[in-house]
């Protein structure tokens, strides 16, 4: 604690009074920063260090933030609401990042943001090198239930990335603190897993970091997944659709109106049979799945007791015995799902994140099977890691992320 109060001390020295900034090398003081007044901000710089001119040069930060001022953001201050609909202006670029939120972590990645601009991230990241093996060394900042505010102050960042709807009054708890040690920092606040929102916050976190190109090559991508699937889908009257009981990995733990699962479900053409309970993640009475008869079960894991496969198990005998638990629960062998052998499990890694729509690819192949014979979710998943996730990453060695596969 005492190390904490000594590093407060040394940031509000060197912080000072907060005053509004002004964009960098804006001359005439209009907000706008010219073609002009980037040029001349040039020629001073060099004609002060190699030329001896006499004129007051700008110091090579203003020149560099003006350069980025001038080619992201149209010469202007930058306006951006984030997810949680707070709204913060910028002067200046973001180059310092510190991200509690390891699912915009991925997004960050996936547009093409700088490994070496992000100065601190959660354990959660630095617990899986498999899939961030770059930040491995990073500074640890804890996480949003237990941050270690300490060292999220001593990485000194410009800007703070937390989420939006999970956990909103730790989030809430994280700024006031850090606030109070380092009134400067900015605070963004993005879920990165919610398909309703995703696309949008892509372009923002794009717009924000100087990312714009890659934000839209990867949505690009992204669309051409779920514009493929839903494009099929519109062929499947809504009175047909798929009933599907999704269970977390706690028994019996489902997804009811509104949640994100709930979300993914319909997006993979199906019906959520609890989708008229208006809690977001509800216990269900193993009846009720019973007598609502799915058609097909969706079993998640990857968390809690079910901790096993993703990107650093390649065994899917775990998968296979939870598979078989399922089929094996009193009076199940009723439901139409358990029948027809249509119980699948997948991982977390693939469903419940930035790369959800992956998961959803599977859904609707094992949803639909006839209506996407050609649909290749793994060749979507190799893509994903290979292009925008730029891992060396072996699919046909490594990993357990469905079963049956």
């Amino acid at each position: 604690m005492r190390r904490l109060l000594l590093l407060v001390c040394c940031i509000c020295l060197l912080a000072g009074t907060a005053v509004a900034e002004a964009v960098p090398c804006d001359r005439d003081g209009d907000g706008t920063l010219t073609s002009s007044e980037v040029a001349t901000a040039i020629l001073d710089s060099l004609d002060a260090r190699f030329m001896g001119g006499t004129v007051e040069a700008p110091p090579s930060d203003d020149l560099r933030d003006a350069a980025f001022v001038y080619e992201h953001w149209d010469g202007r201050a930058l306006t951006i609401t984030d997810s949680s609909g707070r709204t913060t202006t910028l002067a200046r670029p973001l180059r310092r990042l510190a991200v509690f939120n390891s699912d915009t972590l991925e997004v960050m990645r996936s547009i093409g943001v700088e490994s070496d601009r992000v100065v601190g991230v959660s354990k959660y990241t630095l617990e899986d090198p498999t899939f961030f093996p770059e930040y491995q060394g990073t500074a640890n900042l804890g996480s949003i239930w237990a941050p270690d505010y300490e060292q999220a102050a001593a990485v000194r960042p410009d800007a703070i990335f937390l989420y939006a709807t999970l956990s909103e009054s730790f989030c809430d708890e994280i700024e006031t603190t850090l606030m109070s040690i380092d009134p400067g920092i900015r605070f963004f606040r993005f879920d990165s897993y919610r398909p309703a929102v995703y696309a949008d916050e892509v372009r923002k976190l794009g717009l924000l970091l100087g990312n714009e190109e890659g934000a839209e090559r990867f949505l690009a991508f992204h669309r051409n997944v779920t514009g493929t699937v839903a494009e099929r889908l519109s062929r499947v009257p809504a009175d047909d659709r798929m009933p599907v009981y999704l269970e977390n990995w706690n028994d019996y733990k489902s997804a009811g109106k509104g949640s994100g699962y709930d979300e993914k479900i319909e997006l993979a053409g199906g019906r959520n049979i609890f989708a008229d309970i208006m809690v977001e993640y509800p216990v269900v009475d193993p009846e009720a799945v019973i007598s609502r008869n799915p058609d097909v079960i969706v079993k998640i894991v990857g968390a809690g007791e079910l901790a096993f496969g993703g990107y650093g198990d390649d065994d899917p005998s775990s998968f296979e015995t939870v598979r078989c638990s399922i089929g094996s629960r009193p009076v199940w062998d009723r439901i139409g799902a358990v029948r027809d052998d249509r119980v699948y499990v997948i991982h977390t890694d693939v469903i419940g994140g930035p790369e959800y729509f992956i998961g959803v690819a599977y859904m609707a192949k094992w949803f639909y099977p006839d209506l996407f014979p050609d649909l290749d979710p793994r060749a979507i998943h190799r893509q994903y890691l290979d292009e925008f996730q730029r891992l060396d990453y072996d699919l046909d060695e490594h990993g357990t992320f469905v079963y049956p596969a």
